[in-house]
């Protein structure tokens, strides 16, 4: 048995950071090349549209991904087509929903963000997000089944086709357009859904039959969850929002340049919520609460033994990361990096706080939560943008997620008896278990 647990976290802990990691640098270099490129205008305007783009996807996923995930790890032969067609059924009706709440706000935002290029960005990106639908459904029905080697592949091959297509453009000397890079990314999510299906194939039992039933029963447990990645993205995203409403494009194409390091972060995140979930829903129900709270305080701890060495190399070499990331004209970006990164400090505790109430059958205290920070968040941002500009959007974000950690700390020990300290206690622990395996390894080497 053990054997078995240590084999489903190595598989899955490695094609899964695999994949964040491609994302990341993926990610990373088409936006090396591409601040470069565009004037500030245009890159405030991009990070504007990646803004709501990533609000559509997260909160469309949200509404499916953890609900199937529940119910099909631990469906029965005979009910686990049933809870596909309907997840997939689904997944249809809220990818049309958002295309059209799209449509409508295309042109609103692109006159409040006073960005003209981006109400076209918009309307191409309805193709994408149809494309999307399968391309997910996909990934969800490998995560249920603990299968994480399909999602690497086409994860990589819809972010290659993104960053090469891009660099091509920089190499044959072509001035890629705004819209052209959303088509980039619609050729990308088309590539990616063919790549994954023969890994998805041997899991795709899907009935013919919509079992309305199941629907409404994934919508119901989704809802929360839809409506906590809805305020969790208006809550990480709300500073550039602000900035483009209240001082323009050119503002948040320098705040997103700090912002930017913060995706080093996300990297171990969501890698880590991505598996400990499908772990702390089945131990749930065999278990109980007590091997949640387990699973809570050690994935925190380590989270921070990850995050910690990103912290501090940032706050020493906060000038230089940004001169490599965008150059000398982005130099106003560094205090507002160093304040954004210690802030990361506290994201572990809030992730896997999403993980374990939605784990716990509880995303409506998560949702509530998100609901309530988002507000403050809102409120503290522009308290401080109209006051210290674009560095109080910083500020503010800074302050919310302090109180944010306070309150999920208070209801984790409530719900689930989590003592904060133990975390740190964990993040020691593999340090020192760190320090040993290196400290072996030299002597073995010496010998």
């Amino acid at each position: 048995m053990a054997f078995s647990k240590n084999s489903y976290w190595m598989k899955s802990g490695v094609y899964t950071i695999l994949q964040r990691v491609t994302n990341l640098f993926t990610g990373f270099g088409s936006f090396f090349i591409l601040v470069r490129t565009f004037d500030k205008d245009e890159m405030g305007a991009y990070a504007l549209f990646l803004t709501v783009s990533s609000l559509i996807e997260v909160s469309k996923n949200g509404l499916i991904q953890n609900a199937q995930i529940k119910y099909s790890a631990s469906a029965s032969e005979e009910e686990y087509p049933k809870i596909l067609s309907a997840s997939f059924t689904l997944n249809v009706l809220i990818a049309v929903f958002l295309i059209i709440v799209l449509l409508i706000l295309a042109n609103p935002l692109s006159e409040l963000w006073k960005s003209p290029d981006l109400k076209n960005m918009f309307y191409l990106y309805c193709i994408t997000t149809l494309i999307l639908v399968p391309f997910y459904q996909f990934n969800f029905i490998q995560q249920a089944n603990l299968d994480f080697k399909g999602i690497f592949y086409s994860s990589l091959v819809r972010q290659g086709i993104f960053f090469t297509g891009i660099l091509v453009s920089v190499i044959i000397g072509y001035n890629i357009s705004l819209n052209e890079i959303v088509w980039l990314m619609t050729i990308g999510a088309t590539l990616g859904t063919l790549v994954s299906y023969p890994f998805v194939k041997k899991f795709f039992r899907i009935s013919k039959k919509i079992e309305w039933v199941w629907v409404k029963k994934l919508f119901h447990y989704g809802k929360y969850v839809f409506g906590t990645n809805v305020s969790s993205m208006i809550y990480s995203s709300i500073d550039q929002m602000m900035l483009g409403s209240l001082l323009g494009p050119k503002n948040v194409a320098v705040y997103n340049t700090a912002a930017r390091v913060n995706n080093f972060v996300e990297v171990p995140l969501s890698a880590v919520a991505a598996i400990v979930f499908p772990q702390s829903a089945k131990r749930i129900e065999t278990e109980g609460k007590q091997s949640v709270c387990y699973l809570y305080e050690r994935s925190v701890g380590l989270l921070l033994a990850m995050i910690i060495p990103i912290i501090i190399i940032t706050l020493l070499f906060t000038k230089e990361i940004i001169w490599v990331i965008a150059g000398d004209q982005y130099y106003s970006s560094i205090p507002i990096l160093q304040l954004i990164i210690l802030g990361t400090f506290l994201q572990p505790f809030g992730r896997q706080f999403g993980v374990v109430m939605d784990s716990i059958g509880k995303p409506n205290i998560n949702f509530k939560l998100l609901v309530l920070i988002a507000v403050i968040n809102i409120i503290l941002n522009y308290i401080f943008i109209t006051n210290f500009g674009t560095i109080g959007a910083a500020i503010g974000t800074m302050i919310s997620l302090f109180i944010f950690f306070i309150i999920n700390q208070i209801i984790l020990k409530k719900e689930i008896g989590v003592k904060t300290h133990h975390s740190f206690i964990y993040m020691y622990k593999f340090y020192i278990e760190g320090f040993n395996v290196i400290k072996n390894k030299i002597i073995k080497t010496k010998q």
